[in-house]
């Protein structure tokens, strides 16, 4: 976990445990609960760019696969 999520789950864990009115004892809960919230708004916003990728896959003919870039020798 990279130091940026951990703290975007510290942060959540700690506003889940003062929703709660702040137990004692529930920290491991608090924490597993953040972290799949978290971890579900990170797959919801995969499903939404493969819903965009494939709809724009399908509009244009386009696959999947980058195209190279020109070579940039010179054609001499």
């Amino acid at each position: 976990m990279t130091d940026r999520n951990e703290d975007r789950v510290r942060e959540r864990a700690y506003a889940i445990w003062e929703e709660e009115g702040r137990p004692d004892g529930e920290d491991l809960r608090h924490w597993s609960t953040a972290e799949a919230e978290l971890r579900g708004e990170t797959t919801k916003a995969n499903e939404q760019a493969r819903k965009q990728i494939e709809e724009t896959e399908a509009a244009t003919g386009a696959t999947g696969f980058p195209v190279p870039a020109p070579s940039l020798a010179n054609p001499d």
